[in-house]
């Protein structure tokens, strides 16, 4: 080689023993080193006055207080699982067929309700079966009066309709109308149509719809939960 010619690797340092060093030496850290913490160090730092405490014993949650009403087909009672539901529901209804029967449960208190009743024309026989949804009802939201917070009728617990959403709508619109005439007996005030009025009545709502299509034992499911709560 002339003097004139130069080595390309000449003056540049071989990097690649030393990264392969370093990288075995964290390894190495990473793999024995143990990070302890001091017992209940933890618990020690965080906030007294919020959440619960590690030593303070634990407190059951309440449940919401509220008035459910469950409308279900008549024939389903307690003590089935969600599949075994889904099946007596498909012997129940065929496809394209209206369920007629139902069962309107409050509380302790429970009727049949015939949805037949309900859209013939028999002026007479349709009052008298709307009449017996209207005591039936009334005299189970009596027995929740005492659970009142107040002297308003805002101040009762909220009522909430639960129907099954494979049954006609006028099974729960019969039991919202039924829990509305009850509070319209026992206002304290005349209502005037101010719907500002409103905020001094009960609350009644209906349940959310349900997420469709997310499970093959989905109507199975719904029924589980309205025919077994409380």
């Amino acid at each position: 080689m002339s003097h004139g010619d130069v080595d390309p690797g000449e003056g540049k340092l071989d990097l690649v023993p030393l990264i392969d060093t370093v990288m075995l030496l964290l390894l190495f850290f990473i793999m024995t080193s143990k990070f302890t913490t001091e017992e209940k160090a933890i618990s020690s730092l965080l906030p007294t006055d919020k959440g619960q405490m590690a030593s303070s014993p634990s407190k059951p949650v309440e449940e919401p207080k509220q008035v459910n009403i469950c409308i279900f087909p008549k024939g389903m009672e307690k003590g089935y699982q969600p599949s075994e539901y889904r099946d007596q529901l498909a012997k129940m209804k065929l496809p394209g067929q209206v369920i007629n029967d139902a069962v309107l449960r409050v509380g302790a208190k429970a009727m049949a309700v015939d949805g037949r009743t309900l859209s013939i024309k028999d002026a007479a026989q349709l009052t008298n079966h709307i009449n017996e949804i209207h005591s039936m009802i009334g005299g189970a939201l009596e027995d929740f009066e005492p659970m009142a917070k107040g002297p308003e009728r805002k101040d009762q617990v909220p009522v909430i309709i639960h129907c099954f959403s494979g049954m006609s709508w006028r099974f729960a619109l019969i039991a919202y109308d039924a829990v509305r005439y009850y509070e319209g007996q026992r206002a304290t005030f005349k209502f005037s149509g101010n719907p500002d009025e409103l905020n001094r009545m009960r609350e009644v709502t209906f349940a959310p719809p349900r997420i469709r299509n997310y499970s093959a034992n989905e109507l199975g499911n719904e029924l589980y939960e309205i025919i077994h709560m409380k």
